[in-house]
């Protein structure tokens, strides 16, 4: 049986991060601001992150900005979902 619950659609930065590190059982977070109207920030370690995943190829955390789902499933499944990957 699969039992997919859905998480969010249309991420940001911190997205395509905790994405990467979901299979460590990490995440992050913005750093807290002073003021409520200033902008979120990313840790530095977080940027550094986004920019290694973009110059080495890895494109599955940058799909997670457009559609995010927590995916449990029988592990021959759980592959075969992994492989697909739409090519325009």
């Amino acid at each position: 049986m699969i039992k997919a619950t859905y998480i969010d659609h249309m991420g940001n930065d911190l997205t395509i991060v905790n994405s990467a590190r979901v299979s460590f059982g990490k995440k992050s977070d913005w750093i807290q601001r002073v003021y409520s109207g200033e902008p979120q920030l990313l840790h530095n370690k977080d940027i550094k992150l986004i920019h290694y995943l973009a110059k080495h190829n890895h494109k599955s955390p940058f799909n997670h900005v457009f559609t995010t789902f927590h995916v449990k499933a029988p592990i021959f499944v759980a592959r075969q979902l992994q492989k697909h990957e739409y090519m325009p």
